[in-house]
């Protein structure tokens, strides 16, 4: 075994159980192939091992291939990303304001993302809808915000482009991705994963519990649909990643609108762009997205200027891929070190950062005094600052926060990055 491929091993299996569910794993680097390997089990009842034939649900990884659809039927001439919503979803509900093609891939429609609501996966989760149930579980909701102000990543957006998809090209969201994106990157073992159909090599889905592994709840397909929808094989992926590269199927102009961060209305710009989520590690430029639904996590990611791509599939529900990719990142790459040059806090800024601030998952805190964040309602770091209105975590360098939005009450916004990943929060008291 190279020297590599130890190294690889010892990193993936720290994070998964012995004798239980795992990952498939790829590293590419400049064309070749440097790492492709299944970590644990497929199946805990029959002993089956992950392979890099194993079927994984891919989750949001779905909404690259959902965006890419989209960008054929413009090269088709069948609509263009200017388009309001309204001339391919005649009776979709605006609420008066006008929603593009643009907004729902970038999410900045304001469309309220459905999987948030409460109750939705206890409820609603499981059961079969058509696209008129499923819509009804949102459409009559106010915008979370007017369109192209603000980011707000929306499932319900990218059900609607799968709508849309159906409508335009006469074809089921499903058939429309197998023949016109699947096949062309061959990608052979690839499916619209839904329930009932027989799909040989699948993954059992699994989820930790005090007691063990069990099986993880079903989620019914017409559920996560164009936005979630998607399994794959990292054989698959590895396909991917080559007709990304070589430009097989959407031509370098196309992949680079991709890869845009998108610009706001007042000229800020949020690390989005047409399907994939552009958040730098160690200032390097990725291009990148996870996916979770329950049983299965995954994530993606292009280091764009090392010709390096990271693949995670994993059957274990809630699985953190994309921190798993970052440490194989280090062992791969020649990542910068980070350099922050602390400063002395400004002692009226306490005052105006301190704080509750919420998003949808859960919110963040800010102690009286800005020594400390907790974040996810359990982790609390420890906050060292750079700049007037920035920090970073001293427990962990790579967790950076910054606060946005002053006025005469303080600062109304904390911007959150994370390796691969980034929020926003809104300030709700004092």
């Amino acid at each position: 075994m190279s020297t590599m491929a130890s190294k690889v091993d010892a990193i993936v299996q720290a994070h998964i159980p012995i004798h239980g569910p795992g990952v498939a794993v790829a590293i590419i680097q400049h064309e070749h192939i440097l790492h492709c390997q299944g970590y644990g089990l497929a199946n805990l009842e029959w002993e089956q091992p992950i392979t890099p034939a194993t079927v994984f649900g891919i989750g949001s990884i779905t909404k690259p291939f959902t965006a890419t659809a989209i960008l054929l039927l413009e090269q088709q001439g069948k609509l263009s990303l200017d388009d309001p919503i309204q001339r391919h979803l005649p009776d979709y509900p605006t609420h008066g304001e006008q929603i593009t093609m643009q907004h729902l891939l970038t999410h900045t429609s304001g469309i309220p993302n459905f999987v948030t609501r409460e109750g939705f996966w206890q409820q609603h989760a499981p059961l079969h809808k058509s696209f008129t149930e499923l819509t009804a579980l949102f459409q009559h909701l106010p915008l979370d915000f007017a369109p192209g102000t603000r980011y707000g990543y929306s499932n319900s957006a990218y059900c609607l482009l799968g709508k849309i998809i159906e409508n335009l090209s006469g074809m089921s969201y499903g058939d429309f991705i197998q023949t016109q994106v699947f096949a062309p990157m061959g990608m052979t073992c690839s499916h619209y994963i839904s329930h009932e159909p027989i799909i040989a090599r699948r993954a059992g889905t699994y989820e930790k519990t005090e007691t063990g592994y069990q099986h993880a709840p079903n989620v019914s397909a017409t559920q996560t649909y164009s936005a979630g929808g998607l399994g794959s094989t990292l054989e698959d992926f590895i396909h991917w990643e080559a007709a990304l590269r070589e430009e097989r199927l959407l031509d370098r102009a196309t992949q680079e609108r991709m890869y845009t961060p998108v610009q706001l209305v007042d000229g800020r710009t949020e690390n989005y762009g047409l399907g994939w989520a552009l958040n730098p590690y160690r200032r390097q430029h990725v291009v990148c997205h996870a996916g979770g639904i329950p049983g299965y996590s995954a994530f993606f990611g292009r280091f764009m200027d090392y010709d390096t791509t990271l693949i995670v599939l994993s059957n274990i529900g809630g699985f953190d891929g994309a921190g798993l990719a970052r440490k194989l990142s280090h062992l791969v790459l020649d990542l910068p070190e980070l350099v922050h040059n602390p400063i002395t806090l400004d002692p009226t800024l306490p005052a105006k950062i301190s704080g509750t601030y919420h998003r949808i998952y859960e919110a963040v805190q800010i102690s009286p005094d800005a020594q400390t964040i907790t974040l996810y309602g359990a982790q609390t770091y420890h906050l060292v600052p750079t700049e007037r209105d920035s920090f970073y975590c001293a427990e962990n360098e790579d967790i950076e926060i910054s606060f946005e939005q002053a006025d005469e009450r303080g600062y109304q916004r904390v911007r959150i990055v994370e390796p691969f990943f980034w929020f926003t929060a809104d300030k709700t008291e004092r």
